[in-house]
């Protein structure tokens, strides 16, 4: 077989942007809606070059036809197969969601020998009214300033620059549910033709429905109880400490951070909070809204409090507005979660576990600066300079306002997208628009 011959430029930083006709994006798997779809419209609608992998049914069921190409190879074969394709198409963008999904990681790697840009997205780093657009990598593979120092630098050199405001689209669940079953039903319908197909997560939804149905019909009575809860806990004027669990197959807990899954964090939490937490105060844990339920948090936080000899002190809440307990938190205790930021700006004490953007000296906490037994009783509050000058950072480099599931905040997203890729804008996408 004769080798593939790649242009490849090891080591060369991109080029400056070129024209709109001489740039071809490829996308990988994208958000759970018709997001990509729009944007690989629009960036035709500019001149550009657009192709499309679909892996999956419920890829096909959002972006079913436009220079499309179906992966349903062996995984062994995926590197060749898609450096043979950016090499044909003359790739110089890729475009993602997720850069440590398997599959994408390899196609990262290779668009970098290759010198192409590389766009990745996630749900925004400040919500609701933004997502996540960064080039080169998100979260723990971000190339925003991880110091003080140069963060300090960048915010200088933004001076003056016109900061991007949220997106005022609404963005209801259901409409997320909706189009997270439409995924699946593409999925199931198919099946034969795209077998060898695994998500990236670590249940198939066969199990997630057994965790979310049970869920979705107690949801009242467990919200009632964590009104309850949080009532009493503000009322009562005791000190608690605030801890936000993540969905336990998120990439934020599994891959940067040192635990295996949320019960492993817990557990490392109770643990230190029952020796090391002045005598009297509380740790509240505060589910996350899209938990599927396959792990019981509250009675694993029982029976560890238990053998700890602290379950007096622990609460669960969970279908409650974190708000009234983030401005009454002594501090909060996390992962890496996004709700830090949220806890940073109204001046919180925060102790991050795992690997994220905003842990700086200055902004969170992290295991570099303190330990985690001398951070519930000395709660170092942010510096606010700083914490302003992150912000700006964050939002001019990192967000684009809109979302990924309602028509306006589609658009939104897709106009903010084309502006941050340098591409200009096409007279049908305006027209489109």
């Amino acid at each position: 077989m004769r080798p593939l011959k790649l242009s490849l430029r090891p080591g060369r930083e991109p080029p400056p942007m070129p024209d709109n006709r001489e740039r071809s994006f490829l996308f990988l798997q994208g958000p759970l809606s018709p997001f990509f779809r729009e944007l690989g419209q629009a960036l035709a609608c500019a001149g550009c070059a657009v192709h499309r992998i679909n892996f999956c049914g419920g890829d096909v069921f959002f972006w079913p036809s436009g220079n499309t190409h179906c992966w349903r190879g062996h995984v062994y074969e995926w590197p060749l197969w898609v450096a043979e394709l950016m090499e044909s198409c003359r790739v110089t963008d890729l475009v993602l969601m997720g850069d440590w999904r398997p599959l994408h990681r390899e196609a990262i790697w290779i668009a970098r020998l290759r010198g192409n840009r590389i766009w990745v997205y996630e749900e925004g780093y400040l919500r609701p009214g933004f997502v996540t657009l960064e080039e080169g990598g998100v979260n723990a593979y971000s190339s925003l300033p991880h110091t003080p120092g140069q963060v300090r630098r960048r915010a200088r050199a933004l001076a003056g620059e016109r900061q991007p405001v949220p997106s005022l689209a609404p963005n209801p669940m259901m409409g997320r549910v909706l189009k997270t079953a439409w995924n699946h039903i593409g999925n199931v319908v198919l099946w034969p033709y795209f077998h060898r197909y695994r998500t990236h997560r670590p249940y198939n939804i066969g199990r997630e429905l057994l965790g979310h149905i049970p869920r979705y019909l107690n949801r009242h009575k467990r919200r009632r109880h964590g009104l309850e809860v949080t009532r009493t806990l503000l009322r009562g004027g005791v000190p608690f400490y605030l801890m936000p669990l993540q969905l336990d197959a998120d990439s934020q807990v599994r891959r940067h951070s040192p635990f295996t899954g949320m019960l492993e964090c817990m557990a490392m939490v109770i643990t230190d909070f029952a020796r090391n937490a002045p005598a009297g105060s509380y740790l509240v844990f505060k589910n996350h809204p899209l938990d599927n339920g396959l792990r019981n948090y509250r009675r694993y936080m029982r029976s560890l409090g238990r053998a700890a000899g602290c379950s007096e002190r622990l609460r669960f809440v969970e279908g409650v507005n974190p708000g009234p307990l983030l401005r009454k938190a002594r501090g909060l205790v996390l992962c890496n979660s996004t709700i830090g930021m949220s806890a940073l700006r109204m001046n919180k004490p925060v102790y991050c576990l795992g690997k994220s953007i905003y842990a700086m000296p200055g902004l969170a906490v992290n295991a570099s600066q303190m330990s985690l037994a001398d951070f519930w009783k000395s709660l170092p509050a942010p510096d606010p300079e700083l914490m302003r000058d992150f912000f700006r950072v964050l939002r001019h480099d990192a967000l684009v306002p809109g979302n990924f599931y309602s028509t306006q905040g589609i658009m939104d997203a897709v106009s903010a997208s084309l502006e941050r890729m340098g591409v200009t804008k096409g007279d049908e996408h305006d027209r489109r628009a």
